[in-house]
């Protein structure tokens, strides 16, 4: 494989092991450590808005894998919920609804993926655009 598409390794994290504050932080780190010029703490929001989707409108565990290339970094959240996130019309009366368009927002590429074990909502970064 050539060097330029050569994965480094996955950080999985799973909510039955640590809270979403730490998969934050974890996040976090390895992005500053493997893609130093994005902005890690654009990764930490679209992380804990990631989570926050997952722990708010699904029941049960959630999976967080980030990987990265030299060409593009990937967050994404599993969780057992089946619905796509849909975003609503953002509320200043704290009702929120300003997850779905902070990540877009952040993100140069987001995706839902849902089949029979539950959905993945994807977050990426194109490294070449830093």
């Amino acid at each position: 494989m050539p060097p330029e598409t050569r994965s480094a390794p996955v950080l999985s994290l799973d909510s039955t092991e640590l809270t979403a504050a730490d998969a934050r932080f974890l996040a976090q780190t390895y992005a500053a450590t493997h893609c130093p010029r994005l902005d890690r703490s654009a990764v930490a929001l679209v992380v804990a808005e990631l989570l926050s989707n997952a722990e708010r409108h699904t029941v049960g565990t959630w999976r967080l894998a980030i990987r990265h290339s030299t060409r593009l970094l990937s967050i994404a959240v599993h969780d057992l919920g089946r619905l796509s996130p849909m975003p609503g019309t953002s509320a200043l009366d704290g009702t929120g609804h300003f997850g779905l368009h902070i990540i877009r927002r952040l993100s140069h590429h987001f995706a839902v993926h849902s089949d029979a074990t539950g959905k993945t909502v994807t977050a990426q970064w194109n490294l070449a655009l830093l």
